[in-house]
This record gives structure tokens, sequence and C-alpha cells, in this order.
């Protein structure tokens, strides 16, 4: 088993990307440990999850004494996934634009970095390292194509993504002294709960998969199998840097 003997911090665990990883880690010897603002969903992860609590990623008394709490019941994280996050289209649209950027931002930054900056902290004092895996995306790197055009609003989800792949290096950096790996995941459209709304309209659909040249979307598992190794040992000699799965997406 590849991750026999670790313990992993899931957030945004409740569905989609997160639960695939929460599985999948479980089924490789990890002790798991899930978060989420929805812990109705995670109801099916019962036997997956040795811990599952609510959690609002962008609180950060909560966000300490949440991790505190794990380190208590396993004396370690080993491995941190940072997989909550939100588009505009979870934000109610009746906002002001810059109302709905700032929600996006709070959830995708600072509810990647607070988690980040307490785990660091404890795998330091630990003095046995550990592993981060950021969740950025295709539109960390890229704008979006005229399919999702915004009409003119800033896009708060391409910014925030941005964001993730510069804040992934420099905390990769900061933690490489300390064998304390952080990486970035860069995926593509996916088949998950995040992308429903999308994928109900057929000409969307079809769209988005045109813009992957494999010729489909992908799933949360095969997300997961790439957070999976950048999770284990296989990839120790792995820090700061991104990996897009995307179908090619990024290729053309």
């Amino acid at each position: 088993m590849r991750l026999a003997g670790k313990t992993a911090l899931v957030t945004g665990a409740a569905s989609g990307i997160g639960a695939a990883c929460a599985k999948l880690f479980k089924s490789e010897g990890a002790r798991v440990a899930g978060v989420d603002l929805n812990t109705d969903t995670m109801a099916p992860l019962a036997d997956t999850l040795e811990i599952s609590r609510a959690l609002d990623v962008t609180d950060k008394p909560a966000v300490d004494a949440m991790i505190a709490t794990i380190a208590e019941a396993f004396g370690h994280i080993d491995i941190l996934i940072n997989s909550a996050g939100i588009t505009a289209r979870n934000v109610p649209g009746d906002l002001p634009w810059d109302q709905i950027w700032q929600k996006v931002m709070d959830v995708n930054v600072k509810g990647t970095l607070l988690p980040s900056a307490a785990v660091m902290e404890l795998q330091r004092k630990g003095d046995r390292g550990g592993a981060i895996v950021n969740f950025s995306s295709i539109y960390g790197q890229v704008a979006r194509p005229a399919l999702l055009a915004t009409g003119g609003i800033p896009d708060p989800y391409t910014h925030s993504k941005g964001a993730v792949l510069q804040m992934t290096r420099d905390l990769a950096v900061s933690g490489a002294a300390d064998n304390i790996r952080v990486n970035a995941l860069c995926p593509g459209f996916i088949e998950t709960p995040m992308t429903s709304g999308l994928r109900q309209d057929n000409a969307m659909n079809q769209g988005l998969v045109e813009l992957h040249p494999m010729g489909r979307l992908g799933t949360a598992d095969e997300v997961a199998q790439c957070a999976l190794f950048l999770a284990s040992d296989e990839s120790s000699f792995v820090t700061g840097t991104t990996l897009a799965v995307d179908g090619g997406y990024l290729a053309v």
C-alpha cells in the first residue's frame, strides 16, 4: 500500500474530487480525515473517514482548531489535499460582481492557504515532513475561452486559481528544507457536481468536450490518482511543480 502508516486530511471531502481522493487514499492504507461545509453528503464516506467534520476553510480559528484536533487524534498529518473550492456559479448571482469575486477568492485562495499554513507548522514540529497537494485549474494557466465568456465581468475563478499556483511555488520553497513538498494539480473539466450545471446543457457539454483533445471530460478518480502520486513517497523529489490533468486541454 502506497500510503500505509500515513495520515491524510482532505478538504472539500464531501463530493467530487475530494471524495475520490478520500476513498483512494483509504484504499492505499492512509488514515483519512475529511472536512467540508456540507457534512450531509459525507454520509456515504462513513467507512472511509476516521474523522469527518464541518469546516469553513476561510475561518482561521476554526481551521487551526481542526488541525489541532486531528493532530491530537493521529499524532501527525502527513498529507493535506486542498480540494475545497467554488466557482462564481456557487455564489448568489444577485450580488454585486465584486462581492462574488471576493467570495470565490476567499474560498479558493484563503481556503487553501489557511489549512496549508497550519499543517506545515505541524509538519515542521513533527520533524518528518509531509506532502501538500493544492488544486488549481487549467484556468490558473490560461484565460477562459469564448464558450465560457463572463460578459466582461472579472472572472474570480481564473484569478483565484492563478493565485493558488503562485502560492504553491512559494510554500514549496519555504517548506523544502523541512522535507515538506507542495505541488498543484490543474484539472481540466471533470465530471463532478461542480460542473453538473454546465454539463446539463447539451450544447455546452459538447463544446467543453471539444476543448479537450482526448474527446471527453475527465473523472474524479483520474484526478485522485494524480493526487495520490504527488502525496506519496514516489514523488519524493517533486515540489513546487504543477501537473495538468486535462486530456490535453493546455497543449493546444
